[in-house]
């Protein structure tokens, strides 16, 4: 759960949490009016200060100039909506995380910072951060992953098929080539008259205008203006491959130099603006070393101790040093069923394809040599390996890429249309002046 935290939401709190910033200052009060009704929900105008700050304290950690507090304060309302209508969602489809599943992330995250629970918890007070708003942050960010797997990501089917006409549109094209890319988008909502439409693209052509020949800050203006989901983060999508970009994107990316900004696109439902941070890219081989083991399991029962199961264990490992066959012993004696019909042939194994205990124990035979019985969290094994060899895995590689690549762009694509109706379905009220958006000017949404 760790290694993914970071990436639950692209405008994370926690990335501002993490940075080591000070929310509000010491003895201030929040402000607890009310400022927007969300469905059955509300949105307090502290939810708002905290969250403001935090935007700010992270703007200022990448030498970025915030925006005008207006904007900037748009730009947080828009998110914490999202948020809100999100966790809504995943809590009408009866996704809860409970105390021990938040308690267990908050320690992996402690972990990575080298601290305990407690004292992670005594930092964040330090820095006048309250812990428990802390904890709610990241519960809601779990609960709103969960959903996002279930309704959108766990709906995506890709076929051999659409792998086949994905790797033929690649022909021609540079394996592994990936892209950093910053990202301005202009949404259009549903419905937008012609006139509307052409004062968005106005907009935007002046945005690129204000960037590419007036020298301002790509990251800022995203920033102040984006509507897409990282504009908090300066509209970054970070180093992706070129198959994982949406189709405009990666020829755009392709055509521009380190530091260009593109023509204004037009996809997705809006207007775009992508800048080329980052290019990498470059064909080459894959190969992987693989071990071809055999084994027997033996496992603790309800009539066989674990005490028992070792000794049991033992005992065979004799017998096959005073030559008898691993592989007929364990046809007769392992607990394996995966194995057992196949006299304990495990087949052919990359790394990292077993348990660890058990890979640490086969990396370090020799083919023909025989472990001594060791343990894991499946019982006690008895390990031969039979053979070892380096397999060229580029093409089943380049598949395995080309799925992911698929599979991310659609699972971006859904959650984009996936937020957006769930925004648009939302009832949302607006309690103080000058938050309402101008399309909302005559009826709350």
């Amino acid at each position: 759960m760790n290694c993914t935290l970071r990436r639950l939401l692209p405008l994370s709190v926690l990335s501002a949490t993490l940075a080591a910033v000070s929310i509000m200052p010491a003895g201030a009060q929040p402000l607890d009016r009310i400022a927007v009704v969300v469905n059955d929900g509300v949105i307090l105008e502290s939810e708002i200060a905290i969250a403001t700050q935090q935007a700010t304290e992270q703007i200022r950690t990448r030498d970025v100039t915030p925006p005008p507090p207006d904007a900037l304060r748009r730009q947080v309302l828009d998110r914490l909506i999202m948020v809100r209508v999100q966790t809504q969602r995943a809590e009408m489809a009866g996704i809860r995380i409970d105390d021990r599943e938040l308690n267990e992330v908050l320690t992996n995250l402690a972990q990575e910072n080298d601290m305990s629970l407690s004292q992670f918890a005594d930092a964040l007070r330090s820095q006048g951060t309250d812990y428990l708003t802390v904890r709610e942050q990241i519960r809601d960010e779990l609960a709103i992953n969960r959903i996002r797997g279930r309704e959108v990501e766990g709906r995506i089917n890709v076929s051999e098929n659409d792998i086949d006409i994905h790797l033929a549109q690649q022909e021609g094209r540079a394996d592994d080539a990936e892209y950093r890319l910053q990202h301005i988008l202009i949404g259009l909502r549903d419905g937008i008259s012609p006139d509307e439409r052409n004062e968005e693209l106005a907009r935007i052509e002046s945005i690129r205008e204000r960037i590419v020949d007036g020298g301002e800050s790509f990251e800022a203006v995203a920033i102040a203006e984006s509507d897409g989901q990282q504009a908090l983060d300066g509209g970054d999508l970070g180093m992706r491959p070129a198959e994982a970009l949406p189709a405009a994107f990666e020829e755009a990316a392709a055509s521009l130099e380190v530091g260009e900004v593109s023509d204004v696109i037009d996809a997705g439902g809006g207007f775009h603006l992508v800048k080329l941070i980052e290019r990498k890219g470059g064909d080459q081989r894959q190969n992987v070393d693989e071990t071809r083991a055999r084994h027997i399991l033996i496992q603790p029962n309800a009539i066989r101790s674990d005490e028992e199961s070792r000794t049991l264990a033992r005992e065979l490992h004799q017998r096959i040093l005073d030559g008898e066959s691993l592989a007929e012993l364990a046809a007769e004696y392992s607990d394996d069923p995966g194995s057992k019909n196949n006299e304990g042939d495990l087949g052919f194994n990359p790394p990292g394809a077993l348990v660890p205990q058990f890979q640490e124990r086969m990396d370090a035979l020799e083919p023909g040599e025989i472990s001594e019985p060791f343990s894991t969290q499946f019982g006690w094994h008895i390990v031969e390996v039979v053979d070892r060899r380096t397999r060229d895995v580029t093409e089943l590689a380049k598949r395995a890429r080309a799925r992911n690549a698929i599979q991310n762009r659609r699972a971006a694509e859904e959650y984009d249309s996936w937020a957006r109706r769930l925004r648009a379905e939302a009832y949302v009220e607006y309690r103080i002046e000058g938050d309402k958006p101008p399309e909302d000017d005559e009826d709350a949404t």
